[in-house]
C-alpha cells in the first residue's frame, strides 16, 4: 500500500456546527451540568422568599451565568466534550456576567436613541443590527473579558468576518434555541402549579442556556484560526474526543498493539494509522484490522485513503463470498464520500444484486448508476438493466420506467439469456402501469 496519510488541513477542520447540534442538545444533559441547572433552578426560586427575593433570584442567575460563560471559554478552547465535574478554576472574579448585562443595556439604549433621533423605521433597523451582533459580542466578551473589545464595532466585524456565512446560520440557531425555550415555559405555566412552573422554566431556560453557550463556543473553536483564538487541544485530539463521546468511529483495542492503542487515546490518528497501515502489509487476511483502519480513516476523513481501503477490502471480501459485509463497508464509506466509486467493474452487478437482496434498494442502485456508460463493453450490462428494473417493478412500483428498461434490454441486447425473462416482465410492467379500465 502507498501512503495515504499525509496531513491536511481542510481533512482535520473541525466540522460544521450545524453538524453538531445532537451533541449541542446533548451537553446540558451530562450529569454535572444537569446538577447545576437543577440546583440554580431551584435555588432562583427559593430565595424569591427572602427579603429582597428578587435581587438574590437576580444574583443566583448572574453565577449560572459564569457558569455558561465557563462552557463557552472551555468549548473555544477545543474541550468539546462535558467533563465529570467541571470547575472553572479562575484567579479573579468573574465579571463576564455583569458585563454581559451591560452590553444589553448598551444595545438598548443605542436602539432607544436612534429611535428618538431617527424615527421608529431607523430604530428597528438599529435593534436588528445590534441583535445580530451579540452573539459576536459575547464571544468577545467571553475570550477578551473587556467590555471595551465587546463593543469595539472593528473587533466584533472581525469576529463575524473570522466565521463568516455560518455566523448567520448560528444566530437563527440561538433564536430558535431561545424561543424554544420561552415556548417551554409557556405550557408549563398553563399546565401546572405557578410555584412548579417557575422552577421547572428555570431549568429549561438554563438547559437551553447551556446549549446556546456550547454552541458558540463550539463555532470559536471550529474557526479558532481565522480568529486567532490559542486552543488548548489540537483538532485530530478534540475530534477523537468528540466521536468517542458520541459512540462513533470505536476502534476495538483488542486486536491493536499498546502503541497504537496509545497514539489514538492521545488523538495522534495519523500515526495510529500509519502504523495499521503497515501491519496489514504483513497481516494482509486480518478482515478486524481492515475493519479497524477503515473506521480510523472515517474518524479523520480522508476522501481519497477511504477510496482506496474500499477498492481493496470489498474485493477481498467478495472473494471470500463475504457479501453482506462488503455492502455494509460500501455504505459505511459513501456516508463519508458521497461520491465513492468502485472501480472493479466486476465487482459491480454481484454487490448490487447483494444489496437488493438485503433491501438495500438505494445503495444497489448507486452501485450500478451510469454502468453502461463508465463500462460500454462489460458483459454484464444486461444483468444490470435487469436489476436496476426488477427493483422498480418489484419493490418501488415504478411500472412505466421498469417497462421501458425491460424492452430497451431486449431490444439492444436480444441475444442476452435474459431476453425472455426481460419481455415477461415488460408484458407484467405494461399491465400494471395501464390506466384502470372506466
Amino acid at each position: 500500500m502507498a501512503k495515504t496519510l499525509a496531513a491536511a488541513p481542510a481533512r482535520t477542520a473541525p466540522p460544521p456546527f450545524w453538524k453538531q447540534l445532537p451533541q449541542v442538545f446533548k451537553y446540558p444533559a451530562h450529569t454535572d451540568a444537569l446538577v447545576k441547572i437543577v440546583c440554580f433552578a431551584i435555588a432562583a426560586s427559593v430565595v424569591t422568599f427572602f427579603p429582597l427575593g428578587l435581587l438574590w433570584s437576580r444574583l443566583v442567575w448572574l453565577a449560572f451565568l459564569a457558569y455558561c460563560f465557563g462552557i463557552l471559554e472551555r468549548t473555544a478552547r477545543g474541550h468539546l466534550v462535558a467533563a465529570e465535574v467541571f470547575i472553572n478554576d479562575r484567579v479573579n472574579k468573574d465579571r463576564r456576567p455583569i458585563l454581559q448585562v451591560v452590553i444589553f443595556l448598551i444595545f438598548i439604549l443605542v436602539a432607544v436613541a436612534v429611535t428618538a433621533v431617527a424615527g421608529p423605521v431607523a430604530g428597528q433597523v438599529t435593534l436588528f443590527v445590534v441583535t445580530l451582533v451579540i452573539p459576536a459580542s459575547i464571544m468577545v466578551l467571553a475570550l477578551d473579558e473587556r467590555l471595551s473589545s465587546a463593543l469595539n464595532p472593528a473587533r466584533l466585524i472581525e469576529t463575524i468576518s473570522g466565521i463568516g456565512l455560518p455566523y448567520f446560520a448560528l444566530c437563527v440557531f440561538l433564536f430558535l434555541l431561545l424561543e424554544s425555550a420561552q415556548f417551554l415555559e409557556v405550557g408549563l405555566d398553563i399546565l401546572m402549579p405557578e410555584w412548579l412552573a417557575s422552577i421547572l422554566a428555570d431549568m429549561v431556560t438554563m438547559y437551553f442556556m447551556v446549549s446556546m453557550y456550547y454552541l458558540m463556543g463550539y463555532v470559536i473553536y471550529q474557526n479558532h484560526d481565522a480568529l486567532g483564538v490559542e486552543v488548548q487541544v489540537d483538532t485530530a485530539m478534540a475530534q477523537h474526543n468528540l466521536q468517542r463521546a458520541q459512540g462513533g468511529a470505536k476502534i476495538e483495542p483488542d486486536i491493536l498493539g499498546p502503541e497504537t492503542r496509545g497514539l489514538i487515546a492521545d488523538g495522534k490518528l495519523e500515526e495510529a494509522a500509519t502504523r495499521m497501515e503497515n501491519r496489514m502489509r504483513r497481516e494482509w487476511d486480518n478482515n478486524k484490522l481492515h475493519d479497524q483502519y477503515l473506521k480510523l480513516l472515517l474518524l479523520q476523513g480522508q476522501p481519497k485513503a477511504i477510496s482506496k481501503e474500499v477498492n481493496e477490502y470489498i474485493p477481498k471480501l467478495m472473494r471470500e463470498k463475504k457479501a453482506a459485509r462488503a455492502v455494509e463497508v460500501y455504505e459505511t464509506a459513501r456516508k463519508a464520500v458521497p461520491d465513492l466509486v468502485i472501480t472493479d467493474s466486476t465487482l459491480l452487478l454481484p454487490l448490487a444484486t447483494q444489496a437488493s437482496d438485503l433491501r438495500r434498494d438505494s445503495a444497489a442502485f448507486e452501485l450500478v448508476k451510469g454502468f453502461d456508460k463508465r463500462f460500454p463493453e462489460s458483459p454484464d450490462i444486461p444483468g444490470v438493466y435487469m436489476l436496476a428494473a426488477k427493483i422498480l417493478l418489484e419493490k418501488q412500483h415504478d411500472y412505466a420506467m421498469a417497462q421501458k428498461i425491460f424492452q430497451h434490454l431486449v431490444k439492444k441486447y436480444p441475444q442476452s439469456p435474459l431476453v425472455p425473462e426481460a419481455t415477461r416482465l415488460a408484458e407484467i410492467a405494461a399491465k400494471m402501469a395501464a390506466p384502470p379500465a372506466a
